[in-house]
């Protein structure tokens, strides 16, 4: 009777043993395509933050480029408003000389005296003229130093830009942790094939062991003969 509990027990500890061997399997295979998708995932996710990265230098190339560009466009203005102001001195001395070769005495009479005022209004007017294209100029210069600055900062900026892009294709520390949780799943599986094996093998005997003890028959007292 004590080897049918002891097979009875046996028989029960590897049924239960086989039972959470596969719910551990169940569970190691559900792992495993998980982290085969979380690799796809991390792999995806790398080439799209990447793309990302190298499309943000090539558009910081590009406004660095266009801000060029305009410096060159202001500082082409800035030369060329120079220029107006260096005319519209001249124009304004020559307007006064010219009043000034006008303003003249005629048999007693000053006949251009509307002329020379005409001409020493203009003159005004056009220094007037002269000193905004003067300020003109001098912001002109200022705004293309500043886009000069700009395109210099912006092009200092795309470079670590473009390091890490480089960086992030490179990255293996999420991939490395990955393939580290596979070789961790498989070891698992393999020490779960062999708990169930054990198991199996428990059960097994504790069947045999069931068996064996129900075919015994405990011997009984012969009845006594009569002579």
């Amino acid at each position: 009777m004590d080897r049918q509990r002891l097979g009875t027990v046996m028989l029960a500890f590897g049924i239960v043993g086989l039972l959470l061997a596969a719910l551990v399997a169940v569970t190691l295979v559900a792992g495993l395509a998980t982290a085969r998708t979380l690799d796809d995932r991390i792999v995806a996710g790398q080439d799209r933050v990447a793309a990302a990265l190298t499309d943000l230098t090539l558009t910081m190339d590009s406004v660095a480029t266009s801000v060029d560009h305009g410096a060159t466009t202001l500082a082409t203005s800035r030369d060329s408003v120079a220029h107006a102001v260096d005319a519209l001195g001249e124009l304004a001395a020559t307007s006064d000389s010219l009043a000034s070769s006008l303003d003249v005495s005629l048999f007693g009479q000053r006949p251009f005296t509307t002329a020379v005022s005409q001409l020493h209004d203009m003159a005004t007017r056009v220094r007037t003229f002269q000193e905004d294209a003067t300020r003109l100029a001098a912001n002109l210069s200022q705004d293309a130093s500043d886009a000069t600055h700009i395109a210099s900062q912006v092009r200092e900026m795309r470079s670590p830009v473009a390091e890490l892009s480089g960086a992030v294709r490179g990255l293996t520390g999420a991939r490395d942790g990955v393939s580290l949780a596979l070789a961790g799943i498989v070891l698992a599986a393999l020490l779960t094939v062999w708990l169930a094996v054990l198991a199996g093998a428990i059960a097994w005997a504790g069947l045999r062991l069931r068996r064996h003890a129900a075919q015994t028959v405990p011997a009984t007292d012969e009845p006594p003969r009569e002579s």
